[in-house]
């Protein structure tokens, strides 16, 4: 047989008998040395992955601040380097204590209480934060305040600072003291100047001395009923905005019992029909409805114009004559905006609070027939 003979590009190619075999031959041997190489330079023999793993199981066991020192398989270093890598943290200096206490404060007019009481919480929080305290949504220091002084009247407004918060009540129910302007020819829904003329009634013939007979009639334990516009709670809902919202008249108000000590009219203008009252009261008493009370008694109708809180508890902010309390001096809008201005008011108010205390005991040994022991 003759061989058919092969260009040498075939061979060359594998693309003829000769070089298909040739080619495949290649390729297999390509395959193999590469299975070799890849065996040989990359991957470990099984007794080279033994020794490691038994070369890391004994190595000691180093602490945290070692760890930190060095790299993950560098040889170990003395835990003293630490300290040069990382320092100790110095401890914390220790932050001053949170305010606690009572302020005595004099609401502007067109404030609400809990505008004062924003006021002041700002403030105090503002100096703590400087001095390194944090405060949070819920870690907020301790604001509140003892009676609620609606918008339109100003005075004192007694504020409760961290744990003074505590005996907030007690001013709630505590005697207070007032100035008041009323007129007379109208009454209103709100019972002030505020609000919508309701009815009308004669002016010219009440007379001063009806007044001051009318108010000698309201002094001592009365029943009142609380102005459908106010802050009292009804079913979970204020007044006020079960009235705004038409659900509440003055009928379905319940009235209730309150205390005036003192029911003084100091002034009375005929030409403009005006008249000013001096009161004396216990907590819940509201002079707007004492007011609108004693217009009717005297047959005309009236409403309140003006009112100044001059008095809660034992604090005053002018002369009284109410029994026990003593003229301080109340942080005033212009001092809102200084720490200062609050520490020295609760500083004041702890001074007047002891002394109050002091009275009541030594009052109580009186009536027991005691001995008051003397200072010292």
């Amino acid at each position: 047989q003759v061989e058919r003979a092969v260009a040498p590009e075939e061979a060359s190619s594998g693309r003829g008998p000769r070089g298909a075999g040739a080619g495949l031959m290649h390729s297999s041997l390509f395959l193999a040395t590469a299975a070799a190489l890849r065996t040989l330079c990359i991957r470990p023999s099984t007794g080279v992955c033994a020794l490691r793993a038994a070369s890391y199981q004994s190595r000691p066991r180093r602490s945290r601040p070692s760890l930190a020192c060095e790299t993950s398989f560098a040889p170990s270093r003395d835990d003293t380097c630490a300290a040069d890598v990382r320092p100790a943290p110095a401890p914390p200096a220790e932050l001053p204590p949170r305010p606690n206490g009572i302020v005595v404060a004099y609401k502007p007019q067109n404030w609400t209480s809990f505008d004062v009481v924003a006021k002041a919480r700002g403030c105090l929080e503002s100096e703590l934060r400087t001095a390194g305290h944090v405060f949070r949504r819920r870690s907020r220091l301790k604001v509140g305040h003892g009676g609620t002084l609606d918008p339109m009247a100003e005075g004192i407004l007694v504020l409760g600072i961290g744990t003074g918060c505590r005996g907030l009540d007690e001013y709630l129910k505590g005697g207070k003291a007032y100035r008041a302007t009323a007129q007379l020819g109208f009454e209103t829904d709100t019972q002030d100047a505020t609000g919508q003329v309701t009815s009308t009634g004669p002016t010219a013939h009440v007379t001063v001395s009806a007044l001051h007979e009318a108010a000698a009639r309201m002094v001592g334990t009365i029943l009142q009923r609380p102005p459908i516009y106010s802050a009292i709670k009804r079913d979970g809902k204020r007044l006020h905005n079960l009235a705004r919202a038409g659900k509440l008249q003055e009928a379905d108000v319940e009235p209730r019992q309150v205390s005036v000590h003192a029911l003084e009219v100091t002034d009375f203008d005929e030409t403009s029909r005006t008249f000013q009252l001096r009161v004396l009261c216990g907590g819940g008493t509201y002079i707007r409805t004492l007011i609108v009370d004693l217009g009717r008694a005297v047959g005309s109708a009236a409403h309140m114009t003006a009112l100044v809180r001059t008095q809660v508890g034992p604090f005053a902010c002018e002369g009284t004559g109410a029994p026990g309390a003593t003229v301080v001096r109340p942080v005033r809008e212009g001092q809102f905006g200084e720490a200062a201005s609050y520490y020295a008011a609760m500083a004041e108010a702890a001074a007047v609070l002891q002394e109050a205390e002091a009275r009541r005991d030594a009052g109580e040994a009186e009536k027991e027939g005691g001995a008051v022991p003397a200072d010292g």
